[in-house]
């Protein structure tokens, strides 16, 4: 007996969209949820798990928004926390998403029985009353429990002897709660977006001096450059030139608005696409008045509060925060499952990072991905959308073979293209990826039914070009498309360019014709 569908792992962001997305299939469905609220790392709480009390989510909203519900005017365009849950809970209770979702409900075991059908088991009830546990059986499983899911916890020499306070930034909320002394010296490992937010927090709220160790130092932006979201510029149009040319365009870009890095003390080990580049609007400030300091890697910590670093340089420290990202964690998934899916470390052997070729469509992953530039909602969506057309029968996967052929071939070209990290291991570039999936999907935008929105498609960016054509398509699309202009640079560049090459066909029409007649 099924008793659904579908079961969706994860009511974050992730989940969200695919029960919807399954929904517009009108296929039954249920989402279990481990916590008491929908929301994932949004959802704000005290302890444990989520986002900071001062977190702003570091992707324009225009980039990180469903794609048939926009945002609302009033909200900016970084949305603080709390806008953005608020969001995620108007978009579920807009299309009646609740009903479908189980809160409490911890996912123990995830089983493919005999018959090609999956058994779910789970336990009921909050983390400290549980009711027992409880199981049902479903044709398909999509996991969206994402890749934050395990703090990796580094082991440094001699972190036995060190007598400060440390601990992965996971349970760090802000400086107040942060369990360190205002005024006190703090060394933040990692140069992520989290790692450098704690950094700006315990600044301007703890009134600490940080200092900012980063083994893989990497490239910073600004949320703004030329007055726009830097988001905006990872266009189609931009991606129709070789990507080592446009490496050099933003690259040089971003030098000529910023500096170079190293006079920040920053020493990126890769160029400026080929890393996962830090959005910050106050680093640079905070290293300029002498608040900051960048540091190499950790060498040993101890004795007493003593860190010593790789350049042989040493300093004292009352803290540190580990902000040292995250594994993957797929704990209810059987041993040979887990190991034929997680072939490394942070990677996943899975088609388009959707699918595994031992299970098929019956089998699929949200949000199992990291956008190069933009938000991780438009990704996580199509992939939602892709796997539901493929369970109502509307599209096909490919055989095995060819999946797992697609899979070495692009992690091929990722190890050849990106730097090697973990951090790096799932990274794709959201409107190509997007184009691809939408492709399969029938959804890509066709220019051609739309030329008055050329302009907007190919120079400005948009969830909602997505629901312009194909299955699922949204009559507000087409507003909402035209309402996100292109970038003044991006608008007035072109046009430049545009009418220099009309002066020039037309110089050497002219000299042609000269010559014949």
């Amino acid at each position: 007996m099924v008793d659904y569908e579908v079961a969706v792992i994860g009511a974050g962001i992730s989940g969200i969209a695919a029960v919807k997305c399954f929904r517009d299939k009108n296929l039954s469905v249920v989402c279990l949820e481990k916590s008491d609220d929908i929301g994932g790392l949004w959802n704000f709480t005290e302890n444990g798990y989520g986002v900071m009390r001062f977190t702003h989510i570091n992707v324009s909203k225009q980039n990180y928004v469903f794609s048939d519900f926009p945002f609302s005017d009033d909200v900016p365009d970084f949305p603080h926390h709390s806008q953005l849950i608020k969001y995620i809970k108007d978009y579920a209770s807009h299309f009646k998403l609740r009903k479908h979702i189980w809160t409490n409900c911890m996912v123990v075991n995830i089983k493919q029985l005999s018959n090609g059908l999956w058994k779910i088991t789970f336990d009921k009830g909050k983390y400290n009353e549980r009711e027992g546990q409880q199981s049902i059986t479903v044709r398909n499983v999509s996991i969206a429990t994402g890749h934050h899911s395990n703090p990796h916890i580094p082991k440094i020499p001699g972190e036995e002897s060190y007598t400060g306070m440390m601990y992965h930034s996971i349970r760090y909320k802000c400086a107040a709660t942060s369990g360190i002394p205002s005024g006190k010296r703090v060394l933040v490992v990692g140069m992520g977006n989290s790692a450098v937010d704690i950094a700006d927090n315990l600044v301007t709220q703890g009134q600490s001096h940080v200092d900012i160790s980063a083994r893989s130092p990497t490239w910073v932006f600004s949320p703004y450059v030329l007055g726009c979201p830097v988001d905006h510029y990872a266009t189609r149009g931009l991606y129709l030139l070789p990507l080592t040319i446009v490496e050099k365009i933003v690259q040089t870009l971003i030098c000529v608005l910023l500096g170079l890095p190293k006079q920040w003390g920053i020493y990126p080990l890769s160029s400026i696409l080929r890393s996962q580049p830090t959005v910050s609007h106050t680093l640079y400030h905070h290293i300029q008045r002498g608040k900051i300091s960048i540091k190499p890697d950790i060498a040993s910590l101890g004795p007493g509060k003593k860190v010593t670093f790789n350049d042989g340089t040493a300093a004292w420290y009352d803290g540190i925060i580990l902000a040292t990202g995250y594994t993957f964690g797929l704990p209810f998934l059987g041993k040979s499952d887990r190991e034929h899916i997680l072939t490394g470390v942070n990677e996943i052997n899975l088609y388009k990072n959707v699918f595994s070729p031992r299970f098929g469509q019956s089998l699929s992953f949200i949000g199992f991905i990291q956008p190069s530039s933009g938000g991780l909602v438009t990704m996580s969506e199509m992939q939602a959308r892709w796997v539901a057309e493929l369970v109502s029968g509307n599209i096909v996967l490919p055989t095995p073979s060819e999946m797992q052929t697609s899979i070495n071939q692009d992690r091929q070209w990722e190890r050849s293209w990106y730097y090697n990290s973990k951090r790096l291991t799932v990274q794709k570039i959201p409107i190509l990826y997007n184009d691809e999936l939408a492709e399969m999907i029938g959804c890509k935008p066709n220019i051609k039914k739309h030329p008055t929105l050329a302009w907007n498609l190919m120079l400005s960016v948009s969830a909602f070009q997505w629901r312009l054509d194909g299955p699922d398509k949204w009559e507000g699309a087409e507003e909402m498309v035209r309402r996100i202009k292109p970038t003044p640079f991006y608008h007035y560049s072109t046009l430049f360019v545009l009418t220099l090459a009309i002066f020039v066909v037309l110089g050497i029409l002219k000299f042609v014709f000269s010559q014949l007649f």
